[in-house]
């Protein structure tokens, strides 16, 4: 029976197949429930990390490994086995594969998989595991509607193919079309929601759009090139902050009594060291002082307010001052 499959189960799952025979196109796409152009721009983005030859024999075309090429299957102990899945049961809820993600039904086949192939004593003790591991966060959002654009833009994004993209922001509540050059598709924790990081030309710099405020996506045709030192991870690191995305700034915070223990304990940024502590003594409460470099924007705002009363901020003046802003505006509602 076919299914139609979604790019990224695509991209895991053929190499698979031709590691234990040679497939033609056809077959590939009535597995997949996808058609024949389909599995051939799969099988284009999977050739720059292995060597796929194709053949043509007769009216068909088969794909396969080149000589020489030897496709190793990972070969897990039981244990691994049984620390990847308590991993994944613990994080279920949450991430790329939560329920309402489009993925959610392959970590529900993996989890299944895995599973079956443990030995029985692990198993049960796995079973055990899992029901006191979990997580408290819950997706925000449903995705199974977006699981088009979220796959076109994943093969765009690896295929190097700009596209034009028709975007509602969520500030200013306008439409605009822009023409983008995608880079990654991430799942934000703080906002529990799909974003896509793409390179803006009109803006001549990266810019980060929610998946669900897409009103209409299509690919143009072009190519682009990818900026050499582009890191999803230390882009995020420096320009996103509490779900929100801006210019870094040096931030210095000073915490005291109950929140000056949770910020010694806690590391809200990789970038956060500990600039000055100070135990209780008598009446005096225990004080810590942080600094992060993080980005600005609502998110950081957002942080701060969210330890008052017993937060200060140190550094820099300018939000210092946004703060008290806020808290004037605010006391207008009470």
């Amino acid at each position: 029976m076919s299914y139609r499959t979604d790019l990224t189960a695509r991209l895991i799952e053929i190499p698979f197949r031709l590691a234990q025979h040679r497939c033609s196109r056809q077959s590939l796409a009535a597995e997949f429930g996808v058609d024949a152009k389909t599995i051939s721009r799969d099988i284009d983005a999977l050739c720059s990390h292995y060597p796929i030859v194709s053949r043509r024999i007769g009216r068909e075309v088969f794909y396969e490994f080149a000589d020489g090429f030897e496709f190793k299957f990972p070969k897990l102990s039981p244990s691994e086995l049984a620390t990847l899945l308590l991993a994944q049961e613990a994080i279920a809820g949450i991430g790329i594969t939560a329920h309402g993600s489009p993925y959610a039904k392959y970590a529900d086949s993996l989890l299944r998989t895995i599973r079956d192939s443990l030995p029985f004593s692990i198993r049960e003790r796995m079973d055990a595991l899992a029901s006191v591991y979990g997580s408290s966060v819950v997706p925000a959002k449903k995705f199974t509607k977006h699981t088009q654009t979220i796959e076109t833009l994943a093969r765009c994004a690896t295929n190097c193919q700009k596209v034009e993209v028709r975007y509602r922001s969520l500030g200013s509540d306008k439409e605009k079309t822009r023409i983008l050059e995608p880079y990654a598709v991430y799942f934000d924790p703080d906002g529990a929601t799909l974003k896509l990081i793409a390179f803006d030309g009109s803006y001549n710099d990266f810019r980060v759009f929610s998946i669900d405020r897409i009103l209409n996506l299509r690919e143009t045709g072009g190519k682009f090139t990818r900026r050499s030192g582009f890191d999803l991870k230390q882009y995020l690191n420096e320009t996103c902050f509490n779900g929100i995305h801006g210019e870094p700034v040096t931030v210095r915070l000073k915490a005291t009594g109950v929140t000056a223990r949770i910020f010694a304990e806690r590391t809200f940024h990789p970038s956060q060291k500990i600039i000055a502590k100070k135990q209780k003594r008598g009446a005096s409460p225990e004080q810590i002082t942080i600094e992060m470099r993080v980005a600005r924007g609502r998110g950081l705002i957002r942080f701060i307010l969210s330890h008052l009363p017993n937060i200060e901020v140190v550094s820099p003046p300018e939000i210092k001052a946004e703060i008290r802003k806020v808290l004037e505006s605010a006391l207008e509602n009470f």
